[in-house]
């Protein structure tokens, strides 16, 4: 007796073809030989050209006492095609970088719930290059046209196809209570670690590298009370990015890594601490300074500037500047309640009025100053 898993293989295809399509904007991706593929647009193909069965777990059984099911290993070809349909001009083996960067991001891939045939499996399917040589392409490549197309072999492991058969015992109970119940999920471990940030401290559109244990599965980073996507590279390796504009003050955070389970509940990992600091990218002045008497080249002035930038924390946070000149930090201002968390107001008030010169303007938000100080006119 058969169950859902026993349509993995085509399933798996299905699956990295949307994945695929949707790292590379929705490019064409189609899954056949490669000489049927071409229709005139510009496209990437995915031929299944191999399936074995997996060394690695070939006894490995879901739980002991029940019957291994049946691991596999798929071998695709991947080949471009531009828009006449050519395979071999420059603009396909553009495409085919692309689809082998896009290939290598997807290195770990986890089914959705609702994908019956693959979801079940507890590893994420693994996707690693292989030698696509001269003698594999010629001996694939004998289709209607007998054309040699250059491609690139990818392997997708482990897929399952697992056999419906009791186990040798008492059933394991998968449900508590009324039939309702959902039940309990059991995790092959106790959940991710996190072990290390790098860089610890860094501004937004930086890749930060996290390093740990048991990463299979998640998804997605939390900074602080923000969701942001996590890419999983090699075991115990995954790496997020804060962006560029995002809406994000810049503070220390408790960072952790979380993913949903089937119950739809989410498990995190233990958090670290990271140090998102803030981006400066100018200062003005806001219109002219007011001079102290008597007048003079060196009389004392006061007024009031702005700075602009990321992260920035707005009126909601702690945020100070200080004007830095000759060697000498020159007052502590604080942020007006008008800023925002792209722009900044300060106001140098009379009794702290300073010289004119070129003042350094240092920020900091939330304890965190920022790496740039612009330097300011006080003039």
């Amino acid at each position: 007796m058969t169950t859902p898993s026993g349509e993995a293989i085509g399933a798996t295809s299905e699956l990295l073809r949307t994945r695929l399509s949707s790292a590379l904007n929705n490019v064409l991706v189609t899954v056949g030989r490669p000489e049927a593929a071409s229709g005139g647009q510009r496209s990437l193909n995915l031929f299944l050209y191999g399936v074995a069965i997996d060394p690695h777990l070939r006894n490995e059984p879901l739980d002991r006492g029940q019957m291994p099911p049946l691991w596999l290993s798929l071998h695709y070809l991947m080949t471009a095609f531009d828009d006449g349909g050519e395979s071999d001009s420059s603009n396909a083996h553009r495409l085919l970088g692309q689809g082998m960067t896009a290939l290598q991001g997807l290195n770990y891939m986890r089914a959705p719930v609702a994908n019956l045939a693959l979801s079940r499996s507890p590893d994420p399917l693994r996707l690693t290059f292989e030698d696509a040589n001269v003698d594999l392409l010629s001996k694939l490549m004998q289709g209607s046209d007998e054309k040699y197309r250059v491609s690139i072999a990818v392997q997708v492991r482990p897929v399952m196809l697992e056999l419906e058969s009791p186990p040798a015992y008492a059933p394991l109970v998968k449900t508590i209570g009324p039939p309702a119940n959902p039940g309990i999920v059991v995790l092959p471990s106790l959940g991710a670690v996190l072990e290390a940030i790098e860089p610890e401290r860094f501004v937004a559109g930086t890749t930060v590298t996290l390093s740990g244990t048991d990463f299979a599965g998640y998804d997605q980073a939390i900074l602080g009370s923000s969701a942001l996507p996590l890419a999983t590279g090699p075991e115990g390796v995954a790496t997020f990015v804060v962006p560029a504009a995002a809406a994000i003050a810049a503070n220390g955070y408790g960072l952790c890594i979380s993913r949903t389970l089937p119950s739809g509940r989410t498990i995190t990992s233990n958090a670290l601490l990271a140090e998102l600091m803030p981006i400066v990218t100018g200062t003005v002045l806001n219109g002219p300074l007011t001079i102290l008497p008597p007048p003079g080249p060196n009389a004392l002035r006061h007024g009031s500037f702005r700075v602009t930038g990321t992260q920035l924390g707005g009126s909601a946070a702690s945020v100070f500047a200080t004007l830095f000149g000759n060697g000498v930090a020159n007052g502590l201002f604080a942020a007006e309640p008008t800023s925002t968390m792209t722009q900044l107001e300060f106001t140098v008030p009379p009794a702290g009025a300073l010289p004119p010169g070129n003042y350094a303007v240092v920020v900091r938000v939330n304890g965190q100053q920022a790496i740039d100080s612009p330097t300011l006119a006080w003039v």
